[in-house]
């Protein structure tokens, strides 16, 4: 699991549809300053009456939740909730210890009402160390790094982002990696996301993934204040 610190995003203007590699900072750290942590509760596998059969309910919980937080995080099944008001650091969500291509489907809802709200598919890779988001509802998402283009996928544009991360925490200890970002223009808490049209559109710029790590549906801010309750299920 990964974090957004707990800056103040600053606004990051555009022109066309490429942009010079931007670092955002604020007394001299990277505004996408990220930690790792991860629990496991089931396995992705179980045994079935003749094979071994692919689990597609979730089967890993996210709740890295910093110090000082408020955040009520309730997760229960294929669901969670979380409501938050706070300045300090978190993410927090549901999904499977083991991603895929697999579409992904999520329904609920989601209000940010002031600061930073991400609801996001979000993972890593490792060989390459990839982080990566997939962001479909937001208020003042993050927008830094390398501008690499536009698509539609689910009836929604994208806008792809590509940054890197040097000498910060990730799923593999202090490391040097980048990040992958789609973000949707038209935010939404219901759909489905194709997961393999993001990960072909990412090729196509030189961004690929390796082996999939953990993958879920999370919400993160690090600051602001809102509420979002989700259902999540995978195809």
């Amino acid at each position: 699991m990964a974090i957004f610190s707990k800056l103040l995003l600053l606004s990051l203007t555009v022109a066309g549809s490429l942009a010079s590699p931007v670092e955002i900072k604020r007394d001299g750290v990277d505004i996408l300053e990220r930690n790792s942590d991860y629990n496991v509760i089931e396995p992705d596998f179980e045994l079935g009456a003749h094979s071994v059969v692919k689990r597609t309910d979730p089967n890993y919980s996210q709740n890295y939740i910093a110090s000082g937080a408020n955040v009520q995080f309730s997760p229960n099944g294929n669901s969670f909730s979380v409501k938050f008001n706070t300045q300090s650091d978190f993410v927090v969500g549901r999904g499977w210890k083991t991603g895929d291509n697999t579409p992904i489907h999520f329904s609920g809802s989601a209000s940010f009402t002031s600061g930073v709200g991400l609801l996001s598919v979000y993972g890593w890779s490792t060989s390459p160390l990839v982080e990566y988001y997939i962001i479909e509802d937001s208020k003042n998402p993050p927008q830094q790094g390398t501008i690499k283009g536009t698509f539609t996928s689910d009836n929604g544009t994208y806008t792809v982002w590509e940054h890197q991360q040097v000498n910060q925490p990730s799923i593999q200890g202090t490391s040097t990696f980048n990040q992958y970002l789609s973000i949707r223009s038209d935010g939404r808490s219901n759909g489905t996301v194709t997961l393999q049209n993001h990960f072909d559109e990412w090729a196509k710029y030189g961004m690929k993934l390796g082996s999939l790590n953990y993958q879920t549906i999370s919400v993160e801010s690090w600051g602001g204040a809102g509420s979002v309750s989700q259902t999540v299920t995978k195809s």
